[in-house]
């Protein structure tokens, strides 16, 4: 389920839902997958495009928020094999477990426990002023049941050829992805090796300081932890075991869960 303009989309089965919320009654279905015994599994939401995951599926679709269409299909399971090799992991094939967009990226989650981030392309954008290309066409979108009219802002394709693969990932599944705000950190601040973190940064009149680039803590959870370039071998450290091992010690390392925290750096307001 998620919030896509001012309408719920919700998956059952094989199938979306557009709710919309203030009448009550449902106002659009269609099939997400071909297969009735298919189910919809997660649903994120960026500008006018939802990219869909199914269960026990590798591939994420992504649909129009307008007009419903089916506007592309992206396989991650040919990406994770090559980065990582079926035998080195171990699995037969490769099941979509967590998504979520953030920071302009697409994040997705396996059920081997790997993590991916693939960047969305910003199609067809609409901004304030002059249009970017001579000719270039903004789409409005109008609603059956009332005279809103809605202007299009863009659809977040993606490719498979930009994708980044995370080396640090969990030993199971993931479960989940949280995305908080991060501290504020000044670009000029950080430059030079002689740099110290404890000072103080610039004052509010220094330029600089309207230079300031916010950042966003992507988060993933799941149970165990594993460095995919050393695979199994390397296990967690003995340091980490001794601070833990006294707070649970019926947990074998498999089954301790996790956080990963990624601090990504944004200039979006």
């Amino acid at each position: 389920m998620t919030v896509v303009h001012d309408k719920v989309w919700c998956g059952y089965r094989n199938k979306i839902y557009v709710v919309q919320p203030k009448a009550m009654k449902i106002e659009k279905s269609f099939d997400a997958h071909p297969r009735k015994e298919s189910q919809v599994r997660q649903l994120a939401c960026v500008g006018d495009g939802i990219w869909v995951s199914i269960r026990l599926d590798s591939t994420l679709r992504l649909f129009h928020a307008h007009t419903y269409q089916h506007l592309q299909d992206v396989d991650i399971e040919p990406y994770v094999s090559k980065m990582l090799g079926t035998g080195k992991l171990g699995f037969s094939f490769v099941r979509i477990t967590a998504l979520m967009v953030s920071c302009n990226r697409l994040w997705v989650g396996t059920g081997n426990g790997v993590i991916i981030s693939i960047p969305l392309t910003e199609t067809n954008k609409v901004t304030t002023g002059t249009v970017t290309r001579p000719g270039s066409v903004i789409r409005v979108y109008g609603d059956e049941n009332s005279d809103k009219v809605t202007p299009g802002t863009y659809i977040p394709y993606c490719s498979m050829a930009h994708a980044q693969l995370c080396f640090h990932g969990h030993r199971d599944a993931v479960k989940f992805f949280a995305a908080v705000p991060g501290q504020v950190v000044c670009p000029s601040a950080n430059t030079g090796g002689d740099s110290v973190p404890d000072k103080p940064g610039p004052p509010a009149s220094d330029p600089s300081s309207q230079d300031l680039v916010k950042s966003v803590l992507v988060m993933s959870g799941g149970e165990g932890y594993i460095d995919f370039r050393m695979g199994d071998e390397g296990g967690e450290t003995e340091e980490f075991n001794n601070t833990t091992l006294h707070l649970q010690p019926f947990l074998a390392n498999a089954e301790r869960s996790h956080l990963i925290v990624w601090q990504v750096m944004s200039n979006e307001e």
